[in-house]
């Protein structure tokens, strides 16, 4: 029996999840030359055990999130099954589309917590934070440092996806005056930062980097991933969140995988991470 007919015969026919767990891949004609049941994957919920997501749009009806307390149970749910201890949730502030506050955030968490006191999930840990998208609004907040940070000073801030924001850099310098240290969500997701060059130019001037998990699974593009790539295996990054809006973002990390010679890089950026963040 000729390779072609082997694969059309037993693999095309077995289900998405078992071909997952026999070949850590999906199975099409089109991908029959690649032969990649000849190399080993990684799936990297494997390294993910004791994590907190420090980015998560988890608190229920705050931005495009999770838009319920349903919804938010779901991703609680999806959460543990991957092995996480908890969250710090990271609602967006965007001036004239989320408006956001501290005290409206902290209320918010505030209520959910109630929610689930006496459900399955009350030892699920729970923090709040935003993440802050530096614009227009992101001078006031600068003004009256009206600040949720993820811990200590470490405050996470975005940038605009497709148009580069000219006072970007002028803004991070004021936070860092405040004393705040900038966490940049995402680099590997900004269109105008095509290399990884463009993304250290922010690193050399103070921020802290962010990777995006389903960056790695192409769920944002080949560009993005192959951006996240460059910069995980020179370590680059400084955290690993998910930047889940709802429970099938978090479903979809289970289908991740790496090959061995990138375990090494997402090893030593899950602990990177767990250590800056153990004592939430």
């Amino acid at each position: 029996m000729s390779i072609l007919s082997f694969f059309v015969t037993f693999l095309i026919p077995l289900n998405k999840s078992l071909q997952y767990s026999l070949f850590g891949s999906y199975f099409y004609p089109k991908e029959f030359a690649m032969l990649s049941i000849f190399k080993k994957k990684y799936f990297i919920v494997d390294f993910l055990e004791g994590l907190t997501d420090m980015h998560s749009h988890l608190l229920p009806g705050l931005d495009d999130g999770s838009p319920n307390v349903e919804t938010s149970l779901k991703m609680i749910r999806a959460y543990r099954e991957l092995g996480y201890k908890g969250v710090i949730a990271t609602p967006h502030i965007m001036d004239g589309l989320y408006q956001n506050n501290s005290t409206k955030i902290s209320n918010a968490l505030n209520s959910f917590k109630a929610e689930i006191e006496d459900s399955e999930f009350r030892h699920f840990k729970i923090k709040a934070a935003a993440e802050y998208m530096m614009d227009q609004g992101f001078d006031h907040l600068l003004n009256n440092q009206d600040f949720l940070p993820l811990y200590d000073n470490h405050v996470l801030v975005e940038m605009s996806y497709y148009q580069r924001n000219m006072y970007v850099e002028t803004q991070i310098f004021n936070l860092q005056q405040k004393n705040f240290q900038p966490v940049l969500a995402h680099p590997e997701r900004y269109f105008y930062l095509t290399k990884p060059e463009d993304v250290l130019e922010f690193q050399k001037k103070g921020c802290d980097l962010q990777l995006n998990i389903l960056s790695l699974s192409g769920h944002y593009g080949p560009a993005v991933y192959k951006q996240s790539i460059q910069l995980l295996i020179n370590n680059h990054y400084d955290y690993i969140g998910t930047d889940a809006h709802r429970a099938e973002h978090l479903s979809k990390i289970k289908g991740i995988t790496l090959p061995k010679k990138m375990i090494p890089s997402i090893q030593s950026l899950v602990a990177r991470t767990k250590e800056k963040l153990e004592h939430i």
